[in-house]
């Protein structure tokens, strides 16, 4: 394979890209509030409009209530002094119950009034907000899809998935009720305050001083709390981008030992988070004290001054207390703002993220509908190569092609071999415009094809690949993807006819559900031979007038290779065809050959014409010739006989198994998952285990907690020292002791107020630390237990790439809630209950009872908020998993969707996906419309209880007016406390339910943990001697297809064992047996005749190195990748094992040598670039057993030779066992093995095999290159 291009199933990151991407996104536009809306139909207009108008009412709602109160109030004043002036008390008696009864009513008209407004805010705020949500996550997702592949080659599948899941999550909840509610308390804050200076402005203005200072403060923490929000979210995305690539590679990561350095590499990207999440609680502490230090030097000022007035005779007391109530309300409504627009700060920031790409128009966009529509009838398929120059856009130091030119004739088949890195693949990436020349240009019957429309150009063309992709679904699914998506679907039977050319048919035939049958994610459920048959066949289909053939072959065993081959010359007839190939038995027939190297042209010419000239393409054939005879020299023949065709298998039966994309039915399982799993929500919220976690925090916790005792404290006393204040107005006729109590009191509120500001920065501070502290440990541990799981778990279904690394992402978080702010609010509310209640029942213990006894309606409603929102978000999320994978799996596909056109065809399955969990969603919001109406209306009604009967106490004098005061206020105040701790209540059942999900796989038991090394094996001398006895395997993800039935092998120490036959028939589950990546269901696995059950597993994988078929790199630099083999290495290490795999002067000519970034799973490299820097990564391990499963397959003649000789010294005094579909690199293992179907036929030398004349005979008779005399 040639270059970074042709690496079509994933997309890059390297480090210097990431950075030009952070320095894009300091460039990213701010979104204003009102282009958060800017994708709101007419519709969510309409509700918007609706519940905006309800939120302004019920907003007003509070203020109005504040004249009825200080009216009851007045009248129970009125009372006071009426006594106190020896008036008659029954008139007196008589008039307070008549004006407390009238102020009643008008108490319960207005709660359900209130009741009906808060429905609609809530309900019709939250519908639209999710309406949008939904649209914004489809058009991302759109815009993602039409952006050209430079694009991915600058940023992580990770990062884009994690932008999908939680930006979008951000977004939503900056426009959903969050914007209700401060229209709501901005109405709350306008009515106060008209009514404030209607009452008194005096009063009102002097109160008013404090406001620029609240504004200020409440300004400056938004800021600050937006930006440490974004950067907190930016760590995390990198965090998140480490565990993606992580779980794509976890066999490598298990076959190298990585974990350990897994998780360092993430711990330190959460350090990272961590940082700012410290300085966000000391950002959070300080404002929140500041804010309530203000407020309660207010209420001193507002009493004081308040005094001086009612002395005056300027006011009353119900006057004052109506004023101070109103500005306390519109104040207290500021304050309860500020979490919300915070909330909108954070939406603002991702919006700017989501809005960039949804405004980034594409250079190369496929999407437009611009340029020459091809008719298909008329297209010959003439292509001209003009003075092409080229570089990658993510290494534009590296130059690929150089002056490139050359004319294909239509129907003409022209083959491009050379060596890795050459551009050969570079060709194929221009012709499909995945990029466009630097300067030159390509023309396709004349017209250069950056004037054809994009799709128009990419539906003449078909691909297959090296690595070929397959998605989630059926076989027949896959296949009819590849006719146009302008054209109708194809029926079951052209689909059939495409398998029968591609030889695939078959095999299909004999799968479980046939074409029905799901690939997997990835392919997975395929070995590698069938999903390439699959892959040719979805060429095959669309007729293409252009096949582009890149390593088409690689994969497929010599049984296939032939009919494959025939297939591939029968469909190339007739349309233009261009072929990279490295096994050049597949080229031999091309019209033309093109040597390439480095980007230049060196020969062209046929098959026979080059071995004529015994030049470049000379050498590469005789590289790769087998031998049939052990004393003939090679004779060459230009004889091209038929039977010389080849092409090889491939083995990849296991990778990672079944995944599924988005169906309805599996969208319906998951939902029925969650369904069982709401059992969850009945399980009591685990907190003495997270508390038990947070152990090393339990000082800043106790802190915090006091910090919270006090703080509920505080508003229990200021309810006290607000009714004596209000008894003191009673006193108007001896102004002195007015003034003097006054002044006396307004100074314990100053008091109050230093209280106040201590406390809050003490609870905020440290209990948003100590949760960033466990949210950082909780992500460490998950990710830690995972990577302790076995190779199965990962296997299974639900435990694909994507829902773990947004299980990872959005767990932790939410468990933070159980112990940080949330944790805080909940102590301090309890407080404020408990003290509360004590002193109302030290004054008088009958109004407290009749009030107590209302409250539990207030815990309802908070709890029916709770229970709906807890139980529609598990569901909602689980469902929105579904639509992440998609994600995942397309934005890790690209090159494969551009080249199909399929971009609509997914962005069809993503807007099917979304629809399940918005459907959830949006009945949630209906059920959490109701309980936040009930929630907002009860308040008022436990109000108009507790005067109406106080009111009935102070007539029958039973209390005194001033006892019924602090008894009234007293309770009122916790009453509020336990209120607002309803509207922790999601959050606390969000916490719950992502705590119960985390502990439960951490208590998961790995069945086969490398961490569990008590009491094992470390057997001494190791030789690399083993032996399999009567092994019986299936796959735990299909426990229904048996691969290995009673396979018997013995591997003598120091030898090279190589095991060849058809895919799927068990060669690579050998080696995954003895890297103990699975046990055997049935007979044993031994290394020096110990049971690898019994080894210390670290032990047993450190002794042994696996170089794969489709190698793993990480994002990382090309020096770290190779010593990942080895931890601690030097780099005279490194570049030795790079030496010795032929790799280390590509490394060297690179502009940052062994420092430069491989990219995100190598795609910045070639793919046998990667397959070399694979082979160092093994060989610097040292081990004793080498295990090479097609570890050759995807190298060019020139360093398969080189490679081959490398492997071939690297093999020399040590074990090795390799897979291999080119008998060319097997030809001198010391025993062959034939594996079919599960067992060992024939086994023996290459010249012994072939003399038995048996299966091997025939396998090699397929290969032969070039005829022997």
């Amino acid at each position: 394979m040639a270059d970074p291009s042709n690496i079509s199933s994933d997309t890059p990151t390297q480090n210097y890209s990431r950075t030009d991407i952070k320095t894009s996104t300091k460039t990213i536009k701010d979104v204003s509030f009102f282009q958060l809306f800017r994708y709101a139909s007419p519709l969510d207009k309409l509700m918007i409009f609706f519940g905006s108008i309800s939120a302004l009412a019920s907003g007003a709602a509070n203020p109005l209530m504040t004249i009825l109160f200080s009216a009851v109030i007045q009248a129970f004043l009125d009372f006071s002094i009426a006594e106190s002036r020896g008036k008659d008390i029954d008139i007196a008696a008589n008039e307070l119950r008549k004006t407390v009864v009238k102020i009643v009513i008008l108490m319960v008209v207005l709660a359900a009034a209130v009741f009906v407004l808060s429905f609609l805010q809530m309900g019709l705020w939250m519908i639209a907000g999710e309406n949008q949500a939904m649209r914004v996550r489809q058009i991302y997702y759109a815009a993602i899809l039409r952006q050209d592949i430079a694009y991915f080659d600058k940023i992580s599948t990770g990062d884009i998935t994690n932008r999908i899941t939680s930006d979008s999550d951000m977004y939503q909840e900056g426009i959903s009720e969050k914007v209700g509610l401060i229209i709501q308390y901005i109405a709350t804050f306008i009515t106060a305050f008209v009514i404030a200076f209607t009452k008194g402005w005096l009063l009102s203005l002097v109160l008013c001083s404090a406001f620029p200072l609240l504004a200020g403060a409440a300004g400056i923490m938004s800021k600050l709390l937006a930006d440490s929000s974004k950067k907190g979210q930016d760590a995390y995305g990198e965090a998140g981008a480490v565990a993606e690539q992580v779980f794509s590679g976890i066999r490598t990561v298990t076959a190298f030992g990585g974990q350990q350095r897994e998780i360092n590499r993430y711990v330190e990207k959460l350090q990272n988070a961590y940082e700012v999440g410290r300085k966000k609680a000391i950002i959070t502490g300080s404002s929140i004290a500041f804010i309530m230090f203000c407020m309660f030097s207010t209420y001193a000022l507002a009493f004081w001054y308040g005094s001086i007035l009612i002395v005056q005779g300027k006011t009353t007391g119900g006057d004052v207390l109506n004023i101070f109530s109103a500005i306390l309300i519109g104040a207290f409504a500021i304050g309860n703002a500020a979490p919300s627009i915070s909330a909108i700060g954070s939406a603002r920031g991702a919006a700017s993220n989501l809005f960039s790409v949804i405004d980034r128009i594409p250079p190369i966009n496929s999407d437009s509908s611009d340029g020459k529509i091809l008719n298909k009838s008329t297209v010959k398929g003439r292509l001209e190569f003009h003075n092409i120059k080229f570089h990658y856009p993510a290494r534009p130091d590296i130059p690929i092609l150089k002056n490139f030119n050359l004319t294909i004739e239509p129907g003409e088949t022209v083959a491009l071999v050379g060596t890795s890195g050459s551009g050969k693949s570079t060709i194929v990436g221009l012709l499909e415009r995945f990029y466009d020349p630097i300067e030159g240009q390509i023309l396709l019957d004349g017209e250069n094809i950056k004037d054809i429309n994009i799709r128009s150009l990419r539906s003449q063309i078909g691909l297959v690949g090296q690595e070929p992709v397959l998605f989630p679904k059926s076989v027949r699914q896959n296949i009819a993807w590849g006719v146009n998506a302008d054209m109708p679907e194809p029926s079951l039977e052209e689909v059939i006819e495409a398998c029968k050319k591609s030889n695939a048919h078959d095999f299909i035939n004999e799968l479980p559900q046939k074409y029905d049958t799901d690939v997997g994610e990835k392919g997975s459920l395929m070995s590698g031979g069938q999903k390439q048959r699959i892959a040719i066949a979805r060429a095959l289909i669309k007729n293409p007038t252009i096949l582009l053939l890149d390593e088409a072959t690689s994969a497929l065993d010599s049984e296939s290779e032939r009919l494959v081959q025939d297939a591939l010359d029968t469909a190339s007839t007739g349309r233009t065809t261009i072929v990279i190939a490295h096994r050049l038995s597949t080229i031999k027939n091309a019209d033309k050959i093109v040597v390439m190297s480095q980007g230049d042209i060196l020969e062209i010419g046929r098959h026979d014409e080059l071995i004529a000239s015994k030049g470049v393409y000379f050498g590469l054939v005789q590289a790769q010739e087998l031998k049939t005879k052990k004393e003939e020299s090679d004779l060459f023949d230009d004889d091209d006989d038929d039977q010389s065709v080849s092409i090889t298998l491939d083995e990849k039966k296991h990778k990672n198994f079944l995944r599924r994309i988005e169906t309805k039915a599996s969208t319906v399982k998951s939902i029925q998952e969650i369904e069982e799993n709401e059992k969850r929500s009945k399980q009591s919220a685990p907190i003495a285990r997270v508390l038990r976690l947070q152990k090393p925090e339990i000082p800043y916790l106790i802190i915090a907690s006091l910090g919270a005792m006090i703080n509920g404290s505080v508003m229990p006393l200021f309810s006290l020292v607000f009714s004596t204040l209000l008894s003191i107005f009673a006193e108007i006729d001896k102004p002195h002791e007015l003034r003097h109590d006054a002044n006396f009191w307004a100074g314990i509120f100053f008091v109050l107020a230093i209280v106040a500001f201590l406390a809050n920065s003490v609870q905020h501070g440290f209990f948003i630390l100590s949760g960033e502290k466990l949210s950082k440990r909780l992500r460490t541990m998950v990710f830690t237990h995972l990577l302790k799981q076995e190779i199965g778990f990962f296997d299974e279904d639900k435990n694909n790439t994507g829902a773990l690394t947004s299980q990872l992402a959005t767990d932790a978080t939410k468990v933070e809630g159980l112990t940080g702010a949330l944790m805080g609010n909940i102590v301090q509310s309890i407080t404020n209950v408990v003290v509360g209640l004590t002193i109302a029942f030290s004054f008088g213990w009958k109004l407290t009872l009749v009030i107590t006894a209302a409250t539990p309606c207030l815990f309802a409603a908070g709890i029916l908020q709770m229970k709906t929102l807890a139980g529609f978000g598990a569901k909602t999320r689980k469902a929105y998993e579904e639509s992440g994978q998609i994600v995942q799996q397309s934005v890790a596909n690209m090159r494969t969707i551009a080249s199909l056109t399929r971009e609509g065809t997914f962005k069809e399955l993503y807007q099917n996906s979304t629809r399940m969990p918005h459907r959830i969603a949006i009945e949630g919001s209906m059920v959490s419309a109701i309980g936040f109406g009930l929630s907002q209306c009860l308040l008022f009604l436990v109000y108009a209880l507790a005067f109406w009967y106080g009111g009935l106490l102070v007539s029958n004098q039973e209390y005194t007016q001033p006892q019924m005061l602090k008894v009234l206020f007293a309770v009122i105040f916790s009453a509020m406390a336990a209120g607002q701790t309803s509207t922790f209540a999601p959050d606390f059942a969000k916490a719950k339910n992502s705590a119960i999900s985390i502990f439960k796989l951490l208590d998961r038991e790995s069945k086969i943990d490398p961490t569990d090394v008590e009491g094992k094996d470390r057997p001494t001398p190791i030789t690399g001697s083993g032996e399999i006895q009567n092994a019986h395997f299936n796959y735990p993800a299909r426990p229904n297809l048996r691969i290995l039935r009673g396979l018997d092998l013995a591997i003598e120490s120091g030898k090279t064992i190589a095991l060849v036959g058809g895919s799927g028939s068990g060669k690579s589950t050998v080696v995954s047996l003895f890297l103990r990546y699975y046990d055997v269901l049935s007979g044993e696995v031994d290394l020096e005749k110990v049971n690898v059950k019994d080894w210390n597993i670290e032990y047993l994988r450190s002794n042994m190195a696996i170089v794969g078929q489709e190698p793993v790199l990480f994002d990382l630099t090309i020096g770290e990748n190779i010593a990942y083999g080895k931890e601690g290495c030097s780099q005279e290490e490194i570049e030795t094992a790079a030496k010795d795999a032929n790799i280390h002067n590509f490394i060297v000519s690179l502009p940052k040598g062994y420092d430069t970034p491989a990219g995100e799973r190598g795609t910045q490299l070639s793919g046998g670039q990667k397959q070399r820097i694979a082979i160092a990564r093994a060989l610097i391990r040292r081990p004793k057993l080498l295990l090479l499963d097609e570890a050759t397959s995807a190298l060019d003649s020139e360093s398969e030779k080189v490679v081959q000789d490398a492997l071939d010294h690297a093999a020399k005094g040590r074990t090795t066992i390799t897979i291999a579909h080119r008998l060319s690199t097997i030809q001198n293992a010391d025993l062959i093995c034939v594996v079919r179907k599960g067992k060992i036929v024939e086994k023996g030398q290459h010249f012994n095999l072939i003399a038995q004349r048996g299966y091997y005979y025939e396998l090699v008779n397929k290969q032969m290159l070039i005829n022997q005399h």
